[in-house]
């Protein structure tokens, strides 16, 4: 009898850690901030609940569809959620978002465009913001009339000008004005600093070393190492050999390499470091502030190499066989 009871016992203490479990489950998926990206949803008229949960769930806004459905059944809004265009994600919960959708919250939509995207990579970020498609926004970033209205420079794209930062664009805005307010952000952060581009007589040949300057190196403080390396190589007519011209040139295809292998680096291209000589024609992204500070000011070193060390800094050498221990080195300890 006594056994009984303990496993009477035993047994309702499981149930009752299932069920806080599952209301824990429960809350969490409730309550807990999902982070993604900021983008507009068109919720048509007559979409169900259940519609309009899928939609979410796709593009990573709420974790789960059938309890958006359950949640908004329960407040007695699943037949009553409002039409209209919607900037959804960020970092709100579930229930913040089916409020908004409630209450028809139409705000601006907010774009974060990370320090050294590329054009490519930037202008498929606003694609999925939904703002404009992509093949709109690349026609209108390499239409050469509306490049040099934008920049002042004769140049192929506006690779390079769309400043990397936290943009807030009205759901309505046209192509020409969310590439011309990137651009100006650009030319404004580099009058902060005081720097004028059209004083400086290779100022794209600066830019397009920076764009290298800031795929090479994640740290700021070493950016100037960097940057005196390629301008000693420049000078002394070697090779620059960066490995992110040729990711440039992968990424165009869709392909994504942590390690590029020998057929990789003979890729017949103009922006293929390995195979020619001097700067790539264009920047290959969209470089800070601090890369075209380091471009602009070198370190003056007798530096003409750098490897990436364990913790994804930079290690520099002065000739090729110091380089090259260091490379054995440092791809031997990743074997470990």
């Amino acid at each position: 009898m006594k056994q009984l009871k303990n496993l009477s016992r035993y047994l309702w203490i499981l149930i009752l850690a299932i069920l806080l479990v599952l209301v824990i489950v429960l809350l969490w998926n409730i309550y807990a901030p999902i982070s993604s990206e900021e983008m507009l949803l068109k919720i048509n008229m007559g979409d169900t609940a259940a519609t309009i949960a899928e939609k979410l769930e796709q593009n990573g806004i709420i974790r789960s569809k059938f309890l958006f459905r359950t949640l908004a059944s329960m407040r007695g809004t699943d037949k009553h959620l409002i039409a209209g265009t919607y900037t959804l994600g960020g970092k709100h919960n579930l229930l913040q978002t089916l409020k908004m959708l409630e209450e028809g919250n139409v705000t601006a939509v907010r774009v974060t465009i990370p320090e050294g995207f590329s054009l490519y990579q930037t202008l498929h970020r606003l694609e999925r913001s939904g703002l404009a498609s992509y093949e709109d926004l690349y026609k209108a970033a390499t239409n050469p009339e509306f490049v040099f209205q934008l920049t002042g420079f004769k140049v192929k794209s506006l690779e390079g000008f769309l400043y990397p930062d936290t943009y807030a664009f009205d759901p309505d805005v046209t192509v020409q004005e969310i590439l011309s307010t990137m651009t100006r952000n650009f030319f404004d952060t580099l009058k902060k600093a005081k720097i004028d581009p059209y004083a400086i007589d290779n100022f794209y040949d600066i830019l397009i070393l920076a764009s290298i300057v800031e795929k090479e190196s994640n740290y700021p403080e070493e950016r100037q190492l960097v940057a005196g390396v390629i301008y000693n190589r420049l000078k002394a007519g070697m090779k620059l050999a960066s490995c992110p011209t040729v990711n440039y040139i992968l990424e165009q295809q869709g392909i994504k390499k942590k390690v590029l292998s020998f057929e990789d680096t003979r890729i017949p291209s103009p922006y293929n470091t390995y195979i020619n000589y001097g700067l790539p024609p264009t920047p290959i992204c969209n470089p800070s502030l601090s890369s075209i500070m380091a471009a602009l000011n070198p370190a003056q070193t007798d530096y003409y190499y750098f490897v990436s060390d364990r913790d994804g800094r930079n290690d520099f050498s002065r000739t090729a066989e110091e380089h090259l221990a260091k490379t054995k080195k440092y791809r031997r300890k990743e074997w470990e």
